[in-house]
């Protein structure tokens, strides 16, 4: 076996799970069984496959960077706020 039952402890420990004896030997056998699979996998020749990074092929699709000359006037904006002081919105002290 190559998780034995004390690493599957140690392993529990560290996730902060309180295990039954039972649970202790079947996670045990589990857990050796996922790393023989990984043992399997590593024998599979994968050199003429691509990697895959989505299921889905994604492409990014780039817009112009285009400026509108429909701005709000900044009268407009700040009759709008609770407080101001001049030109400029006033928000509560966050850091004291």
């Amino acid at each position: 076996m190559l998780i034995d039952e004390k690493i599957t402890i140690k392993i529990a420990s560290l996730a902060k799970l309180e295990l039954t004896d039972n649970e202790v030997k079947e996670y045990s056998k589990d857990l050796t069984n996922i790393l023989k699979w990984m043992e399997e996998l590593k024998e599979v020749d994968v050199s003429n496959v691509e990697p895959v990074t989505s299921v889905i092929k994604n492409e990014l699709h780039e817009r112009e960077d285009i400026v509108l000359d429909n701005t709000v006037e900044q009268e407009k904006i700040l009759s709008n706020a609770p407080e101001k002081v001049g030109e400029y919105f006033t928000v509560p002290k966050v850091i004291e």
